[in-house]
């Protein structure tokens, strides 16, 4: 492996269990193929381990989608320097649950649009850039689960209600499919429906592609 690299995962809310199978299969198949693997995820309250803390200040996640944005901004710009950078600097292959457009996502469907060009450049700081140290994914893969399953397993089985409704999870849906052509991102199909085994071995030729 000549240099390392990053890769990030992306599904929207309600596909947690095929972006985790799929992180965890990747994981084992490249650690198989002799390559060092390292793992991140989406800055928010749920990651303040990777930093090191016992919390991320007890964040109220989803009171103030701005104040979220910047707060991930932060920690993002955290794990970037002490996680992401440090191990591609010693050719690891980094594998990252969601990561940028996941932050630009929540602020899209929750209707922060306007501006938004500012907001894609606050999250382009928090990757490095202004510093001469921007890191930038080499392959995107966003495992793409249909708007109405996303819906069921958030709304009716756990639980979870969105304002919105279903519209929610179709927007958020719609903006991935046009946001992911600007992270080298390709699109693998992600419904229920599908063996976890043929939606991994995709994404694992996706991955193998590159290195």
């Amino acid at each position: 492996m000549s240099k390392g690299k990053f890769i990030v995962i992306e599904g929207i809310s309600g596909s947690g269990k095929q972006v985790t199978a799929g992180i965890v299969a990747l994981h084992k198949a490249l650690v198989e193929l002799n390559y060092d693997v390292v793992e991140c995820a989406n800055p928010d309250s749920g990651r303040a381990k990777e930093l090191g803390i016992a919390n991320v200040l007890n964040w109220p996640f989803g009171k103030d989608i701005h104040a979220d944005f910047f707060l991930e901004g932060a920690v993002r710009a955290e794990i970037f320097k002490n996680v992401v950078a440090p191990a591609l600097a010693q050719d690891k292959v980094v594998l990252c649950k969601q990561s940028s457009i996941s932050s630009l996502a929540n602020a899209w469907v929750n209707g922060h649009t306007h501006h938004f060009d500012t907001l894609r450049h606050l999250e382009k700081i928090s990757r490095g850039f202004l510093f001469n140290k921007e890191i930038y994914p080499d392959l995107t893969i966003f495992f793409d689960v249909p708007a109405d399953e996303a819906y069921e397993r958030i709304e009716d089985v756990q639980q979870v209600h969105h304002e919105g409704g279903l519209d929610y999870y179709q927007k958020m849906r719609d903006f991935y499919l046009k946001e992911i052509p600007r992270w080298h991102g390709v699109r693998i199909d992600a419904s229920y429906s599908r063996p976890q085994e043929q939606i991994t071995a995709e994404a694992l030729a996706l991955v193998k592609a590159i290195l």
